[in-house]
């Protein structure tokens, strides 16, 4: 069904959605000044410079406000959906889903707008807009089980009110984010992130689906290695004519700024240093949520800056009454500058204040400003104090900067290396990184440990063992070539599909074992019964005789 029939049969054009070279004011959550401090810094700097309106969401729960915030359709049209990902479904995670109902002022865009309750669960960060048309991921799927295929795809079309290009999920890429792959940038034109650099048979399947209704345009890169964390680029944000690249200090940046800024010649095209997020898991576009506002609800925009839903007047009061909260509230609003003239001195003040009340926040924000020095005497003694009181409560992220600050007043390694422990048990996902490196490359006098390496960047599940052996790049170096095949054994004898295909390539190419089609062919067969695409192609591919045999076996 195309974008033209669609719209003839309802009677109306909807072209021109509400994308985002129509948008004008970019909201945050009320967590990134605290988490991603620096990159907030110099996001508010670059916007406030070339006059773009800001604001931070109230009550929100993590920093990725893309993934829960409703969808704009039209100026004032706006569709809600329920945000439950199955990535964040453990204890652990679950404290952290935004309920999207208690962010501040929230009800003022549901009384004034047109507003849809779609009830799919849904990712904001899966929603990328076209003109007439909208690009998801087939994770949208598989996360709505309880309903029909079609009966979601007509679900969508009306509620977007228009087409649906659905791209595979990488089952690899547990979030399932179309932002990661594609970037409408006008003019029916895409760009497209490297995934042939990685994925060169997933690559082909996303070119295949999207150029049947738009040009695509892949992003290249002209380096001696293939950073992983180059997928960055395609999520970059745009707000109206100002657009912001993702820079992450690697031989790619410049490249990547060009040829966006290439795409897209009528727009301002500015580098941010990014990786301080991108370390979290996200870039730019997933931490921000850009609308446009002509028209829009005075009472969600609020004539006076509002944090937590309350006005700073409101919050100044609560303060001098001696309430630990909204003390640690007014100090951020002094630290960062939010609708009251920016005074770091004024704002650790008001975070020790708090702070002596045992309030966990201000103790990690005046732990903060004393490990770097903004707004008071750098003094790392000072820091790690607080520092410890907050992680005493169970911060996990003031356990963090617990071992930076022992880092650098020259502490033995085993008290670094138990500070980061204890981070990373209780789920820093940077610690957890700067574990399993350290057992990697064997620092911090640790013994190289492959297995510990992995247990830490991806947990003990079977999906895991398929990704430590995923891990090596098969560089010709044949002891890697067996440590590999070894992971990826582990996986598939706990029935991980992908670990099936991955086994038969190894056979196939004689990566790490010897060189045996008849085995590889063995794999490819167990994982072509449970509908893996890939190895159903390389069943008809390298073996056509075989593919008559596996057909009564198939699925499909």
């Amino acid at each position: 069904m195309t974008a033209t029939n669609w719209n003839s049969l309802y009677g109306c054009y909807y072209g021109n959605h509400m994308v985002d070279s129509l948008t004008d004011t970019v909201f945050f959550s009320d967590l990134l000044p605290e988490r991603c401090p620096t990159l907030y810094k110099s996001i508010d700097k670059i916007l406030k410079e070339n006059d773009i309106d800001h604001r931070l969401l109230s009550h929100t729960k993590d920093i990725w406000c893309r993934d829960y915030m409703p969808i704009q359709t039209r100026e004032k049209r706006l569709a809600f959906y329920k945000y439950a990902p199955d990535y964040l479904q453990t204890k652990y995670y679950q404290r952290t889903i935004t309920d999207v109902n208690q962010v501040g002022n929230i009800e003022c865009l549901r009384q004034d707008g047109e507003v849809i309750d779609l009830n799919l669960v849904i990712d904001g960060g899966n929603v990328v807009r076209c003109d007439d048309m909208i690009v998801m991921t087939e994770k949208v799927f598989y996360e709505n089980k309880d309903k029909l295929r079609n009966e979601i795809h007509r679900l969508l079309e009306d509620a977007f009110e228009c087409d649906i290009i659905f791209l595979p999920w990488d089952r690899n890429e547990i979030l399932g984010h179309s932002d990661g792959i594609v970037h409408y940038v006008g003019g029916n034109r895409v760009l497209m992130t490297n995934y042939a650099d990685f994925d060169t048979l997933k690559a082909h399947q996303f070119l295949k689906r999207l150029e049947k209704y738009v040009e695509v345009i892949p992003l290249e890169y002209n380096v001696k290695q293939k950073h992983r964390r180059s997928w960055a680029y395609i999520n970059f944000l745009q707000i109206g004519k100002l657009v912001l690249v993702p820079q992450l200090g690697i031989p790619e940046d410049e490249q990547a700024l060009q040829q966006i800024a290439d795409a897209m010649p009528s727009c301002k095209v500015i580098g941010v240093p990014a990786l301080e997020v991108v370390r979290k898991g996200g870039a730019l576009n997933c931490i921000s949520w850009n609308v446009a506002t002509t028209k829009w609800n005075s009472g969600f925009m609020g004539e006076e800056y509002r944090v937590h839903g309350r006005p700073i007047s409101w919050i100044k009061k609560a303060a001098e009454k001696g309430y630990r909260d909204w003390q640690c509230n007014l100090g951020c609003c002094y630290f960062y500058g939010l609708g009251i003239d920016e005074d770091r001195v004024v704002a650790n003040q008001w975070y020790e204040k708090s702070a002596e009340q045992d309030c966990v926040q201000a103790q990690f924000n005046l732990g903060l400003s004393y490990y770097k020095g903004e707004g008071i005497e750098k003094d790392y003694a000072k820091a790690l104090h607080w520092f410890r009181k907050s992680a005493e409560q169970g911060d996990a992220d003031a356990l963090l900067h617990v071992a930076w600050c022992l880092e650098e007043t020259n502490a033995s390694n085993e008290e670094v290396k138990t500070a980061y422990r204890k981070s990373a048990e209780m789920g820093n996902p940077e610690a957890m990184c700067f574990l399993g490196e350290w057992y990697y490359y064997g620092t911090k006098e640790m013994a190289i440990n492959i297995g510990e390496t992995y247990k830490w960047w991806w947990g003990k599940t079977e999906r895991d063992n398929y990704q430590a052996g995923d891990y090596y790049d098969f560089d010709g170096d044949e002891e890697n070539n067996k440590d590999a095949v070894k992971w990826f054994k582990r996986s598939a004898s706990k029935g991980f599909i992908p670990a099936f295909f991955a086994l038969g390539l190894c056979y196939y190419f004689g990566n790490g074992v010897r060189k045996n089609k008849k085995e590889a062919l063995k794999f490819f067969k167990r994982a072509a019964k449970y509908g893996y695409a890939e190895a159903v192609c390389m069943i008809g591919d390298p073996f056509p005789v075989a593919t008559e045999d596996l057909i009564d076996d198939l699925p499909f």
